[in-house]
């Protein structure tokens, strides 16, 4: 191992230990002169039955996966406040030896920032964060990820009105000492807007700024959210996006995107519900030419949406830039406190087919969470994917399973 990868993984273990040692016993310490100190924890492991993505026989593999973290919240009269949050991921059996292997690769900073309240209900934070926006739908934590998502980033915040109104805006710098050929962001600044007219009434305005330093991109996203609930159970979801921009070689960007779910609920016994819901990206026609008409859902929670099988979570990659049609409805029941189960059916499809087929195939999800404990859940999902010649290109085509099984704690 190199030198500054063991200073780098000396430094998050010196971090991590004191974390986990110290913060029950620095809680109980905490004087009474307006510091707060509240620790938290959280281990998942993660159990996946893989088939490989690639509907043919053979490449099956069963791993477990974990992530285990520490963090400490330190705050003074709700002014001032810190937050540090290390993790470590690891996929079972992964170091070589369980005693000579100690290199811990997964170990990470996963959240450092600091907390600062301008006004009442404003305001910023400067570090190492998680960042969620809306629905998720352009810039989420993917938190079912084991090593989720964080931004190096500056926010500033606002809730105000009786919460009826919220503001939000980040700036973000995402890759640092970018290669000349990269052609990922490598800045982002993002806002919203949203305001509560009524619960079943409440729009949201957001857009997203990612910049390409390498290759002069300036790319814009916006949208508009409106979600709503009624008493009588009705819940619903609209939301429409465009993309656009240009970057260095006479490239154009020209894309939409737009989205509507509603779900009923019954308000008896275990609460059965139906929901219906659609998400249509654009596609690119021809990904030869400099006009660029596949939307890009850059740093979105996409399992959230697509699937428990992972098969679209790079949008446009995952679908070569042809864009993603997703129909589909889910029925699901509560089974008093304890027990949620649902079923959901995808039917997947591209809106630019460029002369072969379009269907890309049908996904079928049935899932179950058992709260077993305060702080502790347990999951269960079998999928499985039949596929169609939009994906295979006539190639194999056998059906594709998926099994998961979660266990979590958080405190």
């Amino acid at each position: 191992m190199s030198s500054p990868q063991f200073a780098a993984r000396a430094a998050a273990t010196a971090i991590a230990l004191p974390l986990a040692l110290a913060a029950a016993s620095l809680a109980a310490r905490a004087d009474n002169d307006g510091v707060q100190i509240d620790p938290s924890a959280e281990v998942v492991v993660r159990y996946r039955h893989f088939e490989g993505h690639d509907f043919t026989d053979g490449g099956v593999t069963e791993t477990v996966r974990q992530r285990a973290r520490v963090g400490l919240s330190v705050s003074f009269l709700e002014r001032v406040g810190a937050f540090v949050q290390v993790q470590d991921v690891r996929t079972w059996g992964e170091e070589g030896d369980t005693l000579g292997d100690y290199d811990a690769d997964g170990l990470d900073m996963h959240q450092g920032y600091l907390d600062f309240a301008i006004s009442e209900g404003m305001k910023l934070r400067v570090g190492r964060q998680e960042i969620a926006y809306l629905n998720q739908r352009l810039i989420g934590s993917v938190g079912f990820a084991e090593q989720a998502r964080s931004f190096d980033a500056a926010r500033w915040s606002l809730v105000g009105m009786g919460k009826d109104l919220a503001a939000d805006l980040f700036y973000a710098r995402t890759r640092d000492g970018a290669p000349d050929d990269f052609a990922g962001a490598t800045d982002v600044l993002a806002g919203f807007l949203r305001y509560r007219v009524t619960p079943g009434f409440v729009p949201a305005l957001i857009v997203v700024s990612d910049i390409s330093g390498p290759t002069d991109r300036v790319r814009v996203t916006g949208g508009l959210v409106v979600v709503g609930v009624f008493d009588f159970g009705l819940a619903y979801q609209v939301e429409g996006y465009f993309q656009g921009g240009s970057a260095a070689n006479d490239v154009s960007y020209a894309a939409w995107f737009a989205a509507a779910r509603a779900r009923y609920t019954l308000d008896f016994g275990v609460k059965p519900y139906l929901e219906l819901f659609a998400d249509v990206a654009s596609g690119d026609d021809d990904p030869a030419d400099g006009d660029v008409h596949a939307f890009d859902t850059l740093f979105a929670t996409n399992h959230k949406f697509y699937g428990e099988m992972d098969f679209f979570t790079n949008l446009p990659v995952h679908t070569q830039q042809r864009g993603l049609i997703d129909l589909g409805a889910a029925i699901g029941v509560s089974l008093g406190d304890e027990l949620d189960l649902v079923a959901t059916q995808h039917i997947f499809s591209v809106p630019e087919a460029r002369g072969g087929s379009g269907s890309l195939g049908v996904e079928t999800d049935i899932k179950g969470v058992w709260r077993l404990a305060p702080h502790l859940t347990w999951d269960l999902v079998y999928a499985v994917f039949v596929p169609g010649d939009g994906l295979t290109g006539g190639g194999p085509s056998d059906p594709e399973h998926f099994v998961y099984s979660t266990l979590a704690a958080v405190f």
